[in-house]
């Protein structure tokens, strides 16, 4: 179990070259080839996003408004609070409603691996997650009877086996099946 705070999430370029993401996790830390990944990236103007062949991918705007996708032809409202889904090696446009907007992602590649994204803001017992990231400016939580204190964008790792409680703030609780 590990405390990772936004610093410390690796900065890397998108592969189309429109932005930039921090990689908070992945199968492959740092390189391609993963099955899964978990990132924020921050979206700046309206842009294309990059193309991930045969991944899954699951969207939480973390700061900001609304932004609205069409992916393929099909129209995708991503709001806060909300987590969005969609298939990444789809044709994917950006329109921001309300100004530049952070988003969370959990992208997983088909069939071989899995994995929910949800947004969870009531105070109680969490169920079993890989791991936790502070969606709201700060969190805090009790892991295994010891209290934490997260920050916006920080990320706990590694609670599979963990009891996991959130007394105040907002998270995205990740699961993962790999």
């Amino acid at each position: 179990m590990a405390l990772q705070k936004f610093a410390d999430h690796l900065r890397a370029p998108w592969p189309n070259g429109r932005g930039t993401s921090f990689e908070i996790a992945s199968q492959t830390p740092g390189v391609a080839g993963w099955t899964w990944r978990v990132a924020i990236a921050p979206v700046v103007e309206d842009c294309d996003f990059s193309h991930f062949e045969n991944v899954h991918r699951q969207l939480l705007i973390i700061s900001g408004d609304e932004m609205i996708l069409n992916v393929g032809g099909e129209t995708v409202v991503c709001k806060p609070n909300e987590v969005a889904v969609f298939a990444g090696d789809i044709s994917t446009t950006a329109k921001l409603v309300n100004g530049p907007i952070v988003d969370l992602n959990l992208m997983t590649v088909r069939g071989k691996a899995s994995g929910t994204m949800t947004y969870v803001a009531e105070p109680g017992p969490l169920s079993t997650c890989e791991m936790v990231v502070c969606v709201s400016e700060s969190a805090e939580i009790i892991v295994d009877s010891r209290p934490v204190t997260l920050h916006h964008q920080d990320a706990y790792l590694d609670t599979i086996n963990c009891k996991l409680n959130l007394i105040s703030g907002a998270l995205a609780h990740i699961t993962l099946s790999k």
